[in-house]
């Protein structure tokens, strides 16, 4: 169970010639060229979401593909608010996914590595686009930055998103069954709560601050004093608050494990991740600042080979 500590001090992310490329026959040009867009892929998931790159891995290899290009499309969307400048230049981006997603559905994707791999998953699977919808809703809402107004709402957000995405993985698979799409549901509203928890310091260091106001003004947190400051006791004890929402979805998302198709772990393996990051969170005393948090583990690749062995997560 999440606990937190008494705390005792404040202190607590070669080039082809031409020749060369004329001799390549069509077929095997088709071939490369679908490598091409697949590595696009794993390169975008490896170097914006590391630790779900190494729970990609352990998907069967006829689904791999497709988990790839789900995370590359969560990557693509997710790093928009932090490309942009402007929202409504981030909403038309928002849109040009939208429109292309329905193209993707309709058959004809746009020229895009991403959307090329997504066509080929629809031709492997049965992938529901109501999902990538609420995902690009979800997207769009919070391109202004504006803080949760409630815990209510951040875990909202959290399962339109990354629980919308993990619907979409349990499809990937061919899996259709209700105690893998409870687990999914709510391991995503764990993963994504934990997600904006570890995302305050770089937030913080744009002077967005989005941990919901209805914690915050409960435990006397002003936004101002941690762009200021930073780390606090008060800051600790709303955070551990917020990371025991967290917690308690975890818990209930493993209630369903005995009764969870074996085939369904590798789309829960981000649970995996995330439990990590809270067990760090509660060793920091809920010290979001802790420099130790911001470190990749070095246990976690071990971790899931032995959850993904045991067929569970």
């Amino acid at each position: 169970m999440i606990a937190k500590q008494a705390a005792t001090t404040a202190g607590r992310p070669t080039l082809l010639g031409a020749a060369a490329a004329v001799r390549i026959a069509p077929a095997a040009r088709g071939y490369a060229s679908r490598m091409s867009t697949e590595q696009h892929c794993i390169d975008l998931v490896r170097t914006h979401d590391y630790e779900n790159y190494l729970a990609t891995i352990f998907f069967p290899a006829r689904a791999r593909p497709a988990a790839w290009a789900l995370k590359a499309f969560n990557v693509e969307t997710a790093l928009i608010r932090d490309a942009v400048s402007d929202a409504n230049i981030g909403a038309m981006r928002i849109q040009w996914w939208r429109d292309a997603i329905e193209r993707t559905f309709k058959g004809s994707p746009p020229n895009h590595p991403v959307l090329t791999e997504l066509a080929r998953a629809l031709e492997a699977s049965r992938l529901s686009q109501m999902w990538f919808k609420k995902i690009l809703t979800a997207r769009e809402s919070n391109l202004r930055d504006s803080q949760y107004a409630s815990l209510a709402d951040l875990e909202a957000y959290a399962e339109n998103t990354m629980s919308s995405l993990m619907l979409l993985h349990l499809e990937a698979l061919g899996i259709t069954d209700s105690h893998a799409e409870h687990a999914a549901s709510h391991s995503g509203k764990a993963i994504g709560i934990a997600t904006v928890i570890r995302g305050t310091p770089f937030n913080v260091s744009k002077r967005r601050f989005l941990l919901p106001a209805e914690i915050m003004a409960e435990h006397s947190v002003v936004t101002e004093e941690v762009y200021r400051s930073g780390p606090s006791e008060k800051l600790a004890d709303a955070v551990f608050a917020i990371a025991t929402r967290a917690n308690d979805q975890l818990l209930t998302a493993r209630s369903f494990a005995k009764d969870v198709p074996a085939g369904a772990v590798p789309a829960l393996l981000p649970l995996t991740p995330c439990e990590s990051y809270l067990q760090g969170l509660q060793k920091a005393n809920f010290n979001v600042f802790d420099p130790a948090l911001q470190k990749r583990s070095l246990s976690l690749q071990f971790r899931l080979w032995n959850r993904a062995r045991q067929n569970t997560y």
